[in-house]
């Protein structure tokens, strides 16, 4: 069956409910732009020779920067994502993280 009918436009003022069944995978569509954007720029941690720099599960992003300067980049790449797609990231629900690499000698 070849469906050849569109609809009038229409706006959209509410996304998909807390804990729909399809939010996960909705999510998952509108935001893969946003992780191929940064996954081209490269610009967080790699692990070994994994890179790494950000991680995204249901509705939930992470960003891994090596530097706070990385991490400012990572975050103008998805501000500038949000302006062009109108998407809000909630600052309240937002964290920061710093790991620090040190170097330990243990003497056995």
């Amino acid at each position: 069956m070849e469906w050849r009918f569109f609809s009038d436009r229409f706006p959209v003022y509410n996304g998909v409910k807390q804990d729909d069944v399809l939010s996960p995978i909705l999510f998952c569509v509108y935001i893969d732009g946003l992780l191929k954007r940064l996954a081209y720029h490269k610009i967080g941690c790699n692990f070994g020779t994994v890179y790494v720099g950000e991680v995204a599960y249901a509705n939930e992003i992470v960003l891994l920067g090596p530097t706070a300067s990385a991490m400012r980049r990572m975050l103008h790449i998805c501000d500038d994502y949000a302006k062009e797609f109108n998407i809000l990231f909630n600052a309240r629900k937002s964290k920061c993280t710093v790991c620090i690499h040190h170097r330990i000698s243990v003497g056995l």
